[in-house]
């Protein structure tokens, strides 16, 4: 009885519910504002309390909100999520430059609405430049936006803007409007041919035989949540003691930066994640207006010294994945090198390294797939998870043990060959894998394998070819012009690029008290030999004189 009661309770209340949020002819004040008892949102609040959803008072705004989740399931996700962000993206391994981000973000954090909450502020290891905050409290910045940025006030513009996400709980409103929770789609990062060729996953590699699409998708926020957003951060800016109008600054900053990377195609940024509008920077900077920085708060750093932080961090792809060169791959972290054909595009994922015929129809995937000294044993084990057209064949690569066989596979009527080659190397297992159609197959066959028998340790004088870029500081010269600046220091970046990055014109004066950063190239140093990524320029070389590290306003 209790369950009929309560059953004919909800769909008469729901019944009046809906019937108030279109209205009637009877009463045309149904449904209107006018003569309307409740909110829309107490009205879904209401249809919350019978158990369809939860309901929830949203922390900046105060009023009651649908939401699928609870606080404790939301932090509990943004926890899971974090550990797959460490796993797929991975963190920059810089202590002192991590301390220094989690530092201003948590003079930030204090200023939340959500004190609750325990914050990390982490960069992540990734070239573009970029910034996301997932359910909980976990806030990253990506290296590649450090290097766009000018100032510690433009930096705590950026961290406000997203623990305004997460204040707000955008992530869960998201949710709400059947989006997916987490910002962060997170693929697996294996490239078609990646880890797969033994698992069911088989039939998803051969038809998708070309290039994973980015390791990561970020999804993108309403409008009207950036605006929050913008507003949220430049409010905790200025309650820690920095300028708010930094945010209307920095947001020119990567209007530049878009424009100058559109021909660069597809790419993971900051305002493919964040959409902008034309007038956003100057809703920023009317806003800025009627804030005041904190008093009692410590001073902004001075530029040079903010600059000083971030002296010596990547800038671009770190060879420690891998790089290629011509044709070449080389790999000073596992030691390793190949040849891929001539003329085929190259592509370095997290897990695999590809290279692409010129017509797409071919594809060859180097990628490890276990632990040990045995090829044989481990071509054995796929042959007894998929039947190789013969008995995998022992040889020798370049003193190396390695196996070889063939492969035919068909699902939904698409059929492929595969070539694949195992190669014991320094304790790994290796494999490389060709796949064509099966009327190509003949011809690239001797491609395939030609590729797979390059392979080798790294020598010496290949290791001494891998170079790396690093951001550094230049003291400019009296009267110097920024495009002399760059031939000078050996700047790997355009005139455009380097104008951009530290948010000048290409042709204005340069200050000799205004250190310039620039992208200079280093040869690669291994964890052991670098120790940090603050590792000085060559001495010889301008990018290694010192800067002044005070300013107007500035804190030591």
């Amino acid at each position: 009885m209790m369950a009929i009661s309560t059953a004919r309770v909800r769909k008469r209340t729901l019944r009046r519910i809906f019937r108030g949020r279109f209205g009637s002819e009877e009463n045309p004040h149904i449904g209107s504002d006018e003569g309307r008892l409740v909110s829309p949102t107490a009205l879904v609040c209401l249809v919350l309390l019978f158990g369809i959803l939860g309901c929830a008072r949203n922390p900046v705004s105060g009023r009651p909100e649908p939401v699928l989740t609870t606080e404790e399931s939301e932090i509990a996700y943004g926890n899971q999520a974090s550990r797959q962000v460490a796993k797929e993206i991975g963190l920059v391994e810089n202590a002192e430059l991590a301390a220094y981000i989690d530092s201003v973000g948590q003079r930030l954090a204090s200023h939340s609405p959500r004190g609750n909450l325990r914050y990390h502020f982490q960069v992540v290891e990734m070239a573009e430049p970029n910034a996301f905050a997932l359910p909980g409290g976990h806030v990253y910045v990506s290296r590649g936006l450090l290097s766009l940025i000018n100032t510690e006030s433009e930096l705590a513009a950026i961290l406000g803007h997203e623990l305004g996400h997460v204040a707000a709980r955008h992530s869960v409103q998201r949710q709400t409007a059947s989006v997916p929770l987490m910002p962060l789609q997170i693929a697996s990062a294996l490239g078609a041919a990646a880890a797969a060729v033994v698992s069911p996953a088989l039939g998803e590699m051969v038809a998708n035989a070309g290039f994973m699409p980015t390791a990561f998708a970020l999804a993108a926020y309403s409008r009207e949540q950036e605006r929050q957003a913008d507003r949220l951060g430049q409010e905790f800016a200025a309650a820690a003691g920095f300028d708010p109008s930094a945010m209307a600054t920095f947001m020119q900053t990567l209007a530049r930066e878009e424009a100058l990377s559109e021909s660069g195609g597809t790419r993971t940024s900051f305002l493919s994640s964040h959409p902008s509008s034309p007038d956003r920077s100057q809703d920023a900077s009317e806003f800025s207006r009627n804030l005041e920085m904190a008093a009692d708060q410590p001073a902004p750093l001075g530029r040079a010294a903010f600059l000083r932080e971030f002296d010596g961090i990547l800038v671009g792809t770190g060879a420690g994945e891998g790089v290629a060169i011509g044709n070449r791959f080389l790999h000073p972290e596992l030691g390793i090198a190949l040849a891929f054909p001539e003329g085929w595009r190259i592509q370095n994922l997290r897990d695999a390294v590809n290279a692409r015929s010129e017509d797409a129809q071919a594809q060859v995937t180097l990628e490890i797939v276990a632990r040990g000294e045995d090829p044989m044993e481990a071509a054995l084990a796929f042959g007894r998870e998929l039947r190789l057209d013969n008995g995998p064949r022992a040889l020798e690569i370049h003193g190396n043990p390695a196996a070889r066989a063939n492969l035919r596979f068909a699902e939904w009527g698409n059929a492929r060959r595969l070539s694949l080659t195992w190669i014991a190397f320094d304790g790994l297992i290796y494999r490389f894998t060709g796949i064509s159609s099966p009327q190509d197959f003949p011809p690239l066959l001797a491609v395939f394998e030609e590729s797979a028998d390059s392979f080798h340790g790294l020598l010496p004088g290949e290791r001494a070819e891998v170079e790396e870029t690093r951001l550094r500081l230049v003291t400019p010269l009296p009267g110097e012009a920024l495009e002399s600046l760059g031939e000078r220091s050996g700047n790997r970046w355009s005139l455009e690029r380097t104008a951009l990055s530290n948010g000048i014109e290409a042709t204005e004066p340069l200050d000799p008290d205004h250190p310039i950063k620039i992208a200079h190239p280093e040869p690669y140093l291994g964890p052991e030999e670098r120790g940090s990524a603050k590792e000085p320029a060559p001495a010889s070389d301008a990018a290694s004189e010192p800067v002044d590290e005070s300013g107007p306003g500035s804190r030591e």
